[in-house]
């Protein structure tokens, strides 16, 4: 596993603990680049590119190795939506909420700086983070989330922004990213 695959897995165990969830949603906004780089850089020279690298380069890697590491069944999503990318995994784990509201699900998002040849192509601070949220529907104290107007864009990635929301006082959190607001509110 690459050092991203077992932070996101690592994560994830975290938050479960000893809680089967009953569906997965593992987002990452660039995947493993590293890994995909590597992939890239042997193409370029000749060499052949191992199919372990391949399988564990896709997006649901992180995800599949989690239920392999944690024995479990639950049906995994794997999302990247750009810089909108926890947004996206929260609305999804909303809507398997709604649709079962019974259920438990993991949220994982997780990501690592982009390699220097990709920094032109983001707005965003840089930086490490997982972040593993168990959740499951409200009964009247939690969070919730809607689109809004955009504002000012931010400049950290939406999951660390919100994990420092959650852990203070402040009723509401905006982030704007791409253009498009998104606003969290303690319910």
């Amino acid at each position: 596993m690459s050092a991203l695959s077992r932070l996101a897995v690592q994560i994830g165990l975290e938050a479960a603990s000893d809680i089967a969830p009953d569906h997965l949603v593992f987002c990452s906004q660039h995947g493993d680049l590293t890994r995909l780089r590597e992939m890239l850089d042997a193409i370029a020279t000749g060499a052949e590119v191992s199919p372990t690298s391949f399988s564990q380069s896709v997006h649901n890697a992180s995800g599949g190795l989690y239920t392999i590491i944690a024995k479990s069944r639950a049906p995994v999503s794997s999302l990247a939506s750009g810089a909108s990318t926890f947004a996206c995994g929260w609305i999804e784990a909303e809507g398997l909420l709604l649709e079962k509201p019974g259920r438990q699900i993991l949220l994982v998002c997780y990501d690592e700086p982009l390699p220097a040849e990709y920094l032109p192509y983001s707005t965003q601070r840089q930086c490490r983070y997982a972040l593993g949220l168990l959740l499951r529907a409200s009964t009247g104290h939690g969070f919730a989330l809607q689109a809004a107007p955009a504002e000012r864009e931010e400049g950290l990635p939406m999951a660390p922004l919100f994990i420092a929301w959650a852990l203070g006082a402040d009723a509401t959190l905006h982030i704007t990213v791409d253009g498009q607001g998104w606003t969290w509110s303690r319910e």
